[in-house]
């Protein structure tokens, strides 16, 4: 038995958010992973061979603000950002559904400034991180970066929201 083209193409869209996910939150674990060894290595390396680690500060924070942004494609694909129910006392209807991707619309528009203005960050800024030799970019990148997952999730709901399919 076929399923319907409508529930055909949103299960797709599930099971690219899907896979998008776990890729997000498998890249967020090494992150954390190596933040962490970072962490100890820096502790061991200034108190028991007294040589600090002069880039570990900068790169634990390059880290970090990745996993942050990164961190809202699953957290929202999890329910985990904090909302406001302005709708659980509307109705089941058209009104209700029209409320609903107009909300949607509103969030992929905002999402979408924030990558741009993330975007514009990246090319204002020359300056470099002195201890590792890099461009300051890099960590600013993860705020459009971090974003653009963020209206990809918005965006890949959009369908389902349209067709009925609360989220």
């Amino acid at each position: 038995m076929t399923q319907p083209t409508t529930q055909s193409g949103l299960s797709r869209l599930d099971r690219i958010e899907t896979v998008l996910d776990r890729v997000l939150s498998w890249l967020a674990i090494a992150i954390l992973v190596v933040m962490t060894a970072l962490v100890i290595a820096a502790v061991a390396a200034r108190y028991v061979f007294q040589a600090p680690l002069v880039y570990s500060y900068d790169l634990s924070t390059l880290l970090f603000a990745w996993v942050v942004f990164l961190g809202l494609f699953s957290a929202e694909r999890d329910g985990a950002h904090i909302s406001l129910d302005v709708l659980g006392d509307v109705p089941d209807g058209i009104f209700r559904r029209a409320l609903m991707v107009l909300k949607q619309l509103i969030l992929i528009a905002l999402a979408a400034f924030m990558t741009w203005i993330g975007y514009r960050l990246i090319l204002r800024t020359g300056m470099q991180i002195p201890s590792m030799r890099i461009s300051v970019r890099w960590l600013y990148a993860s705020l459009p970066a971090g974003f653009a997952g963020l209206t990809l999730i918005y965006l890949l709901r959009l369908p389902g929201i349209v067709a009925g399919r609360e989220r």
